[in-house]
């Protein structure tokens, strides 16, 4: 098997369990504190725990990808309000996120 098959595969890999531990922060985010509420702001670090995603903590690789996929998603909106810096590779970042439509359709299935 060729390396860029490979690789290939450890991206695929990398984005279904990021697929996969978006769903299960994004039912935490909601069961502990959005609870279906289109708009709620939500602190996704908070509810990392009860999605199990904070191996060592909220900063870890699979928490900011599911973080990520979420965003991309539009389940999650940054709330301008809480921005802050986090440097060159990820110019913003956010305290707290809206809880949005897409969200509550991505939970309903």
């Amino acid at each position: 098997m060729c390396l860029c098959t490979d690789g290939l595969q450890r991206r695929i890999g990398v984005k279904t369990q990021a697929k996969s531990d978006g769903l299960q922060l994004l039912r935490a985010i909601d069961e502990t504190q959005a609870r279906g509420q289109e708009g709620a702001r939500v602190d996704p670090a908070s509810a990392a725990h009860e999605a199990e995603l904070d191996v060592g903590d909220a900063g870890s690789d699979r928490y900011h990808l599911a973080l990520h996929h979420l965003i991309e998603e539009g389940a999650l909106l940054g709330d301008d309000h809480t921005a802050f810096d986090v440097g060159e590779e990820h110019p913003h970042g956010y305290a707290l996120y809206f809880f949005t439509r897409r969200a509550v359709q991505l939970l309903e299935g």
